[in-house]
């Protein structure tokens, strides 16, 4: 009778198991709607060696209607973070570069999560958006790109609700 007991136990624990993953994927897909994708995108990776592509996001927000980007994905392996960074925080780090050459790790300091992949994925990002272009002395170190000004005006006016396609 005991035995009997406690598999009648164990299958509402699994019931509740299951219904709490479930309740997980429904928490994720309620936070997917937190910001409405404007533009995905794909660089390559930094390495020369690698043939490898990271893939980012671009959302506007539905709280504030603010942008962000995130990395969603890469080929080849390397963990990262899925956060979503607000797009004017790395522009404001970029624009403070001016003329000189810059490692990816100076875009730590957007992130909250603490991935070593982070900042180098998003250096390849904001590289394969135009936003900066590979130093001479260097494929590692990066410089403002000369079209800056210009790149940062068109994805900034991702923001305005006619650019979107929804």
């Amino acid at each position: 009778m005991t035995r009997k007991t406690n598999n009648k136990q164990k299958a509402p624990e699994t019931l509740n198991e299951k219904e709490q993953g479930k309740s997980d994927v429904q928490s994720q897909d309620v936070a997917q709607v937190t910001h409405h994708i404007l533009q995905e995108g794909k660089a390559l990776k930094l390495s020369p060696k690698s043939t490898n592509h990271v893939f980012y996001e671009i959302g506007r927000a539905v709280v504030d209607g603010e942008l962000y980007v995130r990395l969603v994905g890469n080929e080849g392996g390397g963990l990262h973070s899925k956060e979503w960074i607000k797009l004017t925080d790395v522009l404001d780090v970029l624009a403070e570069q001016e003329d000189k050459p810059f490692k990816s790790s100076l875009l730590k300091t957007v992130f909250k999560g603490g991935s070593a992949n982070n900042a180098g994925f998003l250096a390849a990002c904001i590289r394969g958006m135009g936003l900066t272009i590979k130093s001479e002395t260097s494929v590692f170190l990066h410089v403002v790109a000369p079209e800056f000004d210009q790149q940062r005006t068109q994805l900034l006016a991702l923001s305005e609700p006619e650019s979107d396609n929804q």
